[in-house]
C-alpha cells in the first residue's frame, strides 16, 4: 500500500511538471491574456488543486478516490491543451473532448449507483462505448467529427434520461439524502458563473461557457462536495491550524501579486507561480510522509472522528465486513489456488483408482472453501440487479439443501435499490433466515418478501413447518442464529418481529430504515 501510494504521488509530480512546462511555453509564445483564457486557466488550477490533494491525502488508496482524480487529470489537460496552437494539440484536445465525456458520464452513473447494477446498466455501458468508439474513429474528419461529438452527446443525454426515469426512486432517494451537498455545489458554481457573465464577458458567450461550467464543472464539484462530507481517513499531514493555512495562504498571494507588479508580470506568470507552489506543497508531503511514516498510524487512531451513535453501529457492520472480504481473498489466493496446483499434478497420476480417489476429496475441499468464502464475503455482481444477485443466493441455498425438497418463493420488485452496506446486510439475513427454515421447519414451502418503501426496508420470512415459541428460541441451541439476527437488528434500530403462521408455520418480520445520507462514507472509504 505505502510503495503504490509513493508511486502515485510520483506520478502527479511528474504530471505537475509537464503543467508547469506548458504553461512557461505558453508564457513565452505570449498567450492572449482574454477574460476567458485566464477563466479557463483559473479553473484549470483549481481542478489540478482538487486531484493533487486527493491524491496526496489517499492514504487508504480509495478506488473511486482515484478514479475521481485521474478525471480530473483528463479534464484539466483536456482544457489547457485547448490553449496551444499546435495542430498535434488539436487532435489530441478532440481525443480527449471524447474520453472525458465517456469517462465522466460513466463515473457518474457508477458514483450515484454506487457501483451497482441498475435498470438497463449493460444496455446504456453499451451504447456509450459505441457512440464514443466511432466518435474517435471520426476523428480524422473535422465535419465528421463534429457531428458525431453533438450526437454522442445527444444520445449520451437520451441515455441519462431514460436511466433517470427507469430508476427514478434510486436518483430520488439519492437527491434528498444528498441535498445540502448538491445545494452547495450549484451555489459555488453558479454564483461564480453569473457573475463572470454580468461583469466579465458581458453575456457573449453565454450558451458555450453554460456547457462549459454545467456540464462539467457541476458534476465534478457536486461529487467533491459529497467526497468531502463523507470520506475518513485523510490524514493531516501538517500541523497547521485552518487559520493559520489560510494566513499562509493570504500572504503568499499577495507576496505573489507585488513580486508580479514590481516586474510587470501577466497573469499567466501567476499561473505559473501557483503550479510551482503545488508542486513544491506535492514534493513537501512526499517527504513529509516518509519521514513519519510510523507516527501516522497514531495519529489516525488518536484524532478518529467521533460519529454519532447509529453511524458507529453502521460502521461496526461495515468493519465487520471488511475483516471478511480479507479472508475471504486469503482463502482464493492462497488455498484455493494451491489446491487447484495439487489438483492439476495429480491428474498424471498412473495409478486410476487413487487419482480418482483424490480428485474427489479435493473437488469437494474446493467446493466446500468457495462455500466458505461467499460465507464470509457474499459477493455481488454489479453486473446484475440486486433481485437477482438475492436470487442466485436462494438458488445455491435450494441446491444445499435439494434432498428436503422444499420450495421457494421470493417475490421482490425489479427496481429494488439499497445503498451499502446494507445490499450486504439484507444479503445475509436472507442467507440466514432462509437457511434456518430449511434447517428447522420440516415443512414444504417458504415464502420470502422483500419490499421498500422510501426509506424503510421490510423482510419477511414465512414457513408451513411447525413453528417455534418466541419465547423459547433464545435458549434452544438450534436456533441460536436467529437470537444473534436479532441482536444485529437492534444495533442498527431495527425491528424483528416473531408470529406464527395460520395453520401452522412461523413468519419473521425485519424492519430497518436505510441511512442513506452516511451510505457514501462507506461507498468511498470501501
Amino acid at each position: 500500500m505505502h510503495d503504490k501510494y509513493i508511486k502515485q504521488q510520483l506520478f502527479i509530480l511528474f504530471n505537475q511538471t509537464l503543467v508547469i512546462i506548458f504553461l512557461y511555453y505558453q508564457y513565452i509564445q505570449h498567450l492572449n491574456n482574454s477574460i476567458s483564457n485566464m477563466m479557463s486557466l483559473v479553473v484549470i488550477s483549481i481542478a489540478i488543486y482538487v486531484l493533487s490533494y486527493i491524491k496526496m491525502t489517499n492514504l487508504n488508496g480509495s478506488m473511486i478516490l482515484n478514479q475521481f482524480a485521474n478525471l480530473l487529470l483528463l479534464y484539466s489537460w483536456q482544457i489547457l491543451l485547448m490553449f496551444g496552437k499546435d495542430p498535434f494539440f488539436y487532435y489530441i484536445v478532440i481525443f480527449l473532448n471524447v474520453i472525458v465525456s465517456y469517462t465522466l458520464l460513466r463515473f457518474l452513473l457508477r458514483f450515484i449507483f454506487q457501483d451497482s447494477a441498475y435498470m438497463h446498466k449493460r444496455q446504456v455501458d453499451w451504447i456509450l462505448k459505441v457512440i464514443s468508439l466511432f466518435t474517435l474513429i471520426s476523428i480524422y474528419d473535422k465535419q465528421l467529427y463534429s457531428i458525431m461529438f453533438f450526437w454522442q452527446w445527444v444520445i449520451s443525454g437520451i441515455l441519462i434520461a431514460v436511466t433517470v426515469f427507469k430508476n427514478k426512486k434510486r436518483i430520488q432517494f439519492f437527491l434528498n439524502k444528498q441535498s445540502k451537498s448538491l445545494t452547495y455545489a450549484l451555489m459555488m458554481t453558479a454564483i461564480p458563473f453569473g457573475t463572470y457573465i454580468l461583469f466579465m464577458d458581458k453575456a457573449k458567450n453565454v450558451f458555450t461557457n453554460l456547457v462549459f461550467y454545467f456540464i462539467f464543472i457541476f458534476p465534478l464539484y457536486a461529487v467533491y462536495s459529497i467526497v468531502q462530507n463523507n470520506v475518513k481517513g485523510f490524514i493531516q499531514l501538517t500541523q497547521l491550524s485552518t487559520w493559520n493555512k489560510w494566513l499562509m495562504i493570504v500572504v503568499s498571494v499577495i507576496g505573489v501579486g507585488l513580486i508580479g507588479q514590481v516586474f510587470g508580470a501577466g497573469p499567466l506568470f501567476y499561473m505559473i507561480v501557483f503550479h510551482s507552489l503545488i508542486w513544491l506543497l506535492i514534493f513537501y508531503y512526499l517527504l513529509l510522509y516518509k519521514q513519519i511514516k510510523q507516527s501516522l498510524e497514531v495519529t489516525q487512531a488518536t484524532e478518529q472522528k467521533q460519529y454519532d451513535s447509529y453511524v458507529s453501529r453502521v460502521a461496526q457492520v461495515a468493519k465487520e465486513e471488511q475483516l471478511k472480504k480479507e479472508f475471504s481473498n486469503y482463502l482464493h489466493d492462497e488455498i484455493l489456488q494451491d489446491l487447484l496446483a495439487v489438483k492439476n499434478m495429480i491428474n498424471k497420476s498412473n495409478k486410476a483408482e487413487v487419482q480418482q480417489m483424490i480428485t474427489e476429496t479435493l473437488t469437494e475441499l474446493n467446493k466446500s472453501i468457495r462455500n466458505q468464502m461467499q460465507e464470509y464475503h457474499p459477493t455481488l455482481l454489479s453486473s446484475l440487479t440486486l433481485k437477482q444477485n438475492y436470487e442466485n443466493l436462494l438458488q445455491i441455498i435450494k441446491k444445499t439443501y435439494a434432498h428436503q425438497q422444499i420450495n421457494v418463493s421470493f417475490t421482490c420488485k425489479d427496481d429494488l435499490f439499497l445503498v451499502e452496506p446494507y445490499h450486504f446486510i439484507f444479503y445475509r439475513l436472507i442467507k440466514e433466515l432462509t437457511t434456518n427454515a430449511f434447517k428447522h421447519s420440516h415443512g414444504s414451502q417458504i415464502w420470502i418478501q422483500l419490499t421498500q418503501h422510501l426509506d424503510q426496508i421490510e423482510l419477511t420470512v414465512e414457513d408451513d413447518g411447525v413453528g417455534l415459541d418466541p419465547t423459547e428460541y433464545k435458549h434452544n441451541q438450534g436456533h441460536r442464529g436467529l437470537y444473534s439476527i436479532q441482536e444485529q437488528i437492534a444495533l442498527l434500530e431495527g425491528e424483528m418481529n416473531f408470529s406464527m403462521r395460520k395453520p401452522h408455520g412461523l413468519k419473521i418480520q425485519i424492519i430497518l430504515q436505510m441511512k442513506g445520507e452516511h451510505s457514501y462514507e462507506y461507498f468511498i472509504n470501501r
